[in-house]
């Protein structure tokens, strides 16, 4: 999978999708479609393949697989994807590859391979990667919009997260969640204390007497083993005290013993060692062994001597032994360095308990330290959303209108959740509760999002929050047939406003509707064909020319009998997209010149 770098001059984008390859994935067969920066459009008939592209694209982003989207037929589904990532050194996603032990570089290949029999591999840049390094990674890459995402548009809890987004809040929710940690930490530990003191009065008894039965015993590091060995040798003294003696004998005492034989040779080799000196040296080595044969005697008559049957003292190694082995039973230790160790934990739990008046005192004054700490990154984090939201709010309305909704109304409800104690109730995301509000009609009532009934409306308030709060997050955004429910003048309202996204973000999209897909800057037809086998394939077409896309666009439009009129309404159509796109280009670059001034 080579890169194919066609970025189309895409103002502001980081990372994009150059190449997808899909093999043996539910009906396709075998697919490569390469992507462009812009605006990328699917279409084609309901049921040939579209939603399976993007939930081959949803696996690489993350998603569980299941064995269920193999091909009939195969053992195994394959789905590999290549991201251009631009000038991302120093990013975010560089540092969750780095954390995963990945190589980062400008190309980032992701490959999944599902099999039947349940193993599913996960492959980023060749290195064999977790289903939470992958999904992490996806967090990175891309943006999906389907029908799914508006229940999560209607979630308040999702709203702080749009909202931080938008004001560029990352290091104030950094610090925020820091504080809180240190903070919930500082109360876990006091309320452990608490209920660790509230245990304490039998609690310290038990530990005082285990701590005094450990204590008593006096258990050394090494003893264990030196008392089994003691153990055997009182066991086997006399065969101990035999062997002695006996070897004592054969070398020492004994009639023709070992001194005795080799002390007549050495007097015998002394005598005539004088008549030739080279047995001199020889002479001297065999006295010198006789010594030491000697002492060796002296010392076993001596040993032999000294051993006497003990069993008292054997009694007494048997009695400490059996002490060793309960406590350890006892203390579920299987080594006498585990029951020291045992004892020492004992002695600080029993420290804590005694010394309980000075902790208390010490984890809460850390508490109010904590939580105050808290509070304050609380308070900086709501002043800031305040802020951010009322430039959101007129942003909002400006991009509601040009959806169709004049006259909207967009507010944002940023209220202090309070606790059962009546104080603010803090999180890793600060104290407030964000929530969207809406009047999509002049004289209406501003209800909040959940309340909006119409797809359609849900579909185009999804585009202008992402047009408005996607910038400098994900550059690459996919919309799946978020165009349900729009139809007429305003499907022309949203293929213009998704082309105005792709100006700063690559956008893929699927949809039903001519009037959006008049505006694709790359257009994938998407069909179903049989095969030799007479099974059926999902393939997809790029229409390069403009004869193709006219035609597709006619047949979007007329349907089954596509006619000279239908012809013409598509040419129409595309002219007028591409009239509308230029004259989004001419605002950007006078955007640009007068930044630049």
């Amino acid at each position: 999978m080579s890169a194919s770098r066609a970025h189309g001059g895409l103002c502001g984008q980081n990372e994009m999708l150059v190449e997808l390859a899909i093999k043996d994935f539910a009906i396709i067969e075998g697919l490569k479609i390469h992507f462009s920066a812009g605006l990328n459009i699917f279409t084609g008939e309901t049921g040939a393949g579209k939603s399976i592209i993007m939930d081959a694209i949803s696996l690489i982003l993350g998603d569980r697989a299941s064995s269920e989207i193999i091909r009939l037929g195969r053992d195994e589904a394959q789905v590999e994807a290549l991201f251009d990532l631009g000038p991302q050194k120093g990013s975010a996603l560089e540092s969750v590859l780095n954390e995963a032990g990945i190589p980062f570089s400008d190309d980032l290949v992701i490959k999944r391979v599902v099999q039947r029999t349940g193993r599913n591999r996960i492959y980023i840049n060749g290195s064999l990667a977790t289903l939470v390094t992958l999904t992490e990674v996806g967090r990175h890459l891309i943006d999906i919009y389907g029908q799914s995402e508006h229940q999560s548009l209607t979630r308040p809890e999702e709203h702080v997260e749009i909202l931080d987004g938008f004001g560029g809040l990352g290091n104030l929710r950094v610090h925020m969640s820091a504080c809180y940690r240190e903070f919930s930490g500082a109360r876990k530990e006091l309320d452990s204390l608490l209920q660790t003191n509230r245990e304490s009065a039998g609690r310290r008894e038990f530990l005082e007497f285990q701590s005094k039965e450990l204590s008593d015993a006096a258990i050394q590091t090494g003893e264990e083993e030196r008392l089994k060995r003691e153990k055997e040798r009182l066991r086997n003294s006399e065969k101990i005290r035999l062997a002695a003696s006996q070897a004592e004998e054969g070398i020492y005492s004994g009639s023709g013993s070992v001194v005795e034989r080799l002390g007549s040779m050495v007097k015998a080799l002394k005598d005539v060692s004088a008549l030739d000196d080279r047995l001199s040296p020889t002479v001297e080595a065999l006295q010198a062994s006789l010594y030491q044969i000697e002492d060796g005697g002296a010392f076993l008559r001596d040993y032999a001597g000294s051993i006497e049957a003990d069993p008292e003292g054997l009694e007494l190694i048997e009695m400490r032994l059996d002490t060793i082995n309960r406590l350890k039973k006892k203390h579920s230790a299987t080594t006498i360095d585990e029951l020291l160790a045992k004892a020492a934990a004992i002695e600080k739990d029993l420290f804590g308990i005694v010394d309980f008046d000075a902790a208390l005192k010490g984890l809460e004054a850390r508490l109010i330290s904590a939580r105050e700490k808290a509070l304050e990154a609380a308070k900086n984090l709501s002043d800031a959303r305040v802020a951010a939201a009322k430039i959101f709010e007129r942003k909002m309305e400006a991009e509601l209108a040009s959806l169709g909704f004049k006259g909207s109304v967009f507010e944002t409800s940023i209220a202090t959740e309070a606790g059962a104690d009546e104080t603010i109730r803090l999180t890793e995301r600060g104290g407030d509760r964000v929530s969207f509000l809406i009047s999509t009609n002049p004289g209406e009532g501003i209800k909040p999002l959940a309340r909006i009934a119409s797809g359609g409306e849900l579909s185009r308030i999804m585009l202008a929050m992402k047009s408005v709060a996607a910038s400098g997050r994900v550059a690459s955004l996919i919309f799946d047939e978020i165009d349900t429910g729009v139809g007429g003048a305003m499907a022309q309202v949203v293929g213009l406003k998704l082309k105005e996204v792709s100006a700063g973000h690559q956008v893929i999209c699927i949809t039903h509707l001519p009037q959006i897909a008049a505006f694709a800057q790359r257009h994938f037809s998407v069909e179903k064909k049989p095969t030799a086998d007479g099974r059926t394939v999902s393939a997809v077409v790029e229409l390069a020319g403009e004869s193709d896309k006219i035609e597709q666009i006619s047949r979007m439009l007329g349907g089954l009998k596509v006619t000279d009129t239908t012809r013409k309404h598509a040419v129409e159509l595309v002219e007028t997209a591409q009239r509308l796109a230029s004259n989004i280009h001419g605002k950007n670059g006078a955007n640009g010149r007068k930044k630049q001034a």
